[in-house]
Order: C-alpha cells, then structure tokens, then sequence
C-alpha cells in the first residue's frame, strides 16, 4: 500500500509540474545543442599548421633585372649641324630664293617663283661643292645650261645650273670647297642675268631653302 501511494505522489508531482519539467527539459536540450556547435566551430577555425619550407618559392616573382654596376650612363649628342661652304667664292647674290614669293626674270620678263640663290662672280670664277659628297649627275639642259648634281648622304642633294664645262664626273667624290666649273650663261632661262651660278637645295627631293644651311642669311 505504502508503494502504491508512493507512485500516486509522483504521478500527482509530474502532472502539477509538468510545465515546469518541459521547461527544464528544453533548457537543457538547447544548451546542450550550443555546447556542440561551439565546440564543433572552434574545430573548424583551429588554423592548418604552415607546412612550407623556408627557401621555398611558392609565387613567380617574375623577371628580375640585375642592377647596372658599370657605372656609365649612354651619352645622347645631336649630330653637327651641317653647313655649306659659299659655292661661289667672293661671289655675290644677284637674286635671292623666293618660293614663297614671285621674282621678275628679266629673261623671261614675267614674275615667278625662283628654287635657288643666283651667284654672280668675277670673270671666270669658279663654282664650288657646298659640302662633301658624291657627283650623282652632271648634264645639260637648254633651260638650266651645264648642271652639276651632288649627293651629300641623308636625303640631301645640291645642285648647280649654269656652268661652264663641269671638271667633274658622275660618280666623283668631292670635298667642299672643290672646283665644280666656272660661272656662266649657260642657263638660257636666266641668260640676262650675266654669268652666274643658280644654287639649289633639295631634301628627300623636295626643294628647301639654302639659308637652311648656309650662314650668309636667315630666311
């Protein structure tokens, strides 16, 4: 009898707290789920222990380039201006370049433009090679007379009209200041200009004006 009364107590002890228990019950059932995550987490964050070799090269560092110990640095210089020796020596400016302008040619008594410098000189002055070069074509033209053509390297060429008979073949190399001919009328164009040398410059074939290189002017 005493038995069964106890379990009658418990009975009425779970059903009066019943509440209470599910309550406790829950408590315990979450901290319980807690402590697991937690536990589980600090696992998952234990870091990997490094396993590289110290020495080890893991990334390209790419190219490296090693320093310059010489000491010298490269030296840039601009070349030396070229410059023309007067191609008539003593020799005095009848008519000027004038591309850029028209000229009377009392020859041809009209205006038009004029791709040299005219030289007049005394009697039987000689023309000269401006500059250092390679005869590239001496010939004769009714307009233009005798001319000499010299190639000077680089695109750079002068030319000089109006000589006398040429002292120099195609295919020469000449100094500046070396004798090309004398001055004359051979130039029909310019015929009433009197004896002269007509001077030309040209660049990649391209007519430019002599003050570019001579130091008589600056045009």
């Amino acid at each position: 009898m005493k038995g069964k009364a106890n379990t009658q107590k418990v009975k009425a002890f779970f059903k009066k707290n019943i509440y209470y228990i599910v309550m406790v019950v829950c408590i315990l059932a979450i901290a319980a789920m807690i402590t697991v995550a937690v536990v589980l987490g600090g696992k998952s964050s234990v870091e990997t222990p490094d396993t590289t070799i110290p020495g080890d090269v893991t990334e390209d560092p790419g190219t490296v380039t090693p320093p310059d110990d010489s000491g010298d640095t490269p030296v840039v210089t601009d070349p030396e201006p070229i410059v023309f020796t007067l191609p008539v020596s003593g020799g005095t400016m009848i008519k000027d370049y004038a591309m850029d302008s028209l000229v009377w040619s009392s020859t041809l008594k009209q205006y038009r433009v004029h791709s040299g410098i005219d030289f007049a000189g005394a009697e039987g002055a000689m023309a000269v090679a401006a500059y250092e070069g390679v005869v590239s074509d001496v010939s004769y033209d009714a307009l233009n007379g005798n001319v000499v053509t010299i190639d000077h390297g680089d695109g750079l060429v002068t030319v000089y009209g109006s000589l006398d008979t040429p002292v120099v073949s195609e295919g020469q190399t000449v100094a500046a200041g070396e004798s090309l001919g004398a001055i004359s009328t051979s130039a029909t164009n310019e015929m009433s200009d009197g004896s002269h040398l007509h001077f030309e410059v040209k660049l990649n074939n391209e007519i430019v004006s002599p003050y570019d290189y001579l130091t008589i002017g600056d045009k």
